[in-house]
């Protein structure tokens, strides 16, 4: 009886390594968790930056072709600067 409660008593260094070992790894792949989710959240805004600016990339490309016609370069020139045509008598209303 005396063997029993001896044996209950003693304490257990491995038992307590592993314990330890155990608690580290649960907390580092908790840690990795939170991490992974940080970045993918992050990456999710990059992406969606990303294809804003696609966006305005390729209404910019058509801007730049719609330049390049005669037919815009003259609608421009009356519009925003105001020039006509040799001639033309220029009409610009009263506000």
């Amino acid at each position: 009886m005396a063997q029993k409660r001896r044996n209950l008593r003693r304490f257990s260094w491995f038992k307590l390594c592993i314990l330890i070992m155990a608690g580290y790894f649960c907390y580092v792949f908790i840690a990795q968790q939170g991490e992974m989710y940080r970045i993918r959240r992050e990456t999710d805004n990059v992406n969606a930056r990303m294809n804003e600016v696609l966006e305005v990339n390729k209404s910019l490309i058509a801007e730049k072709e719609k330049l390049s016609t005669v037919d815009y370069i003259e609608k421009v020139a009356r519009e925003q600067l105001g020039l006509v045509k040799p001639g033309e008598v220029p009409y610009i209303p009263a506000r």
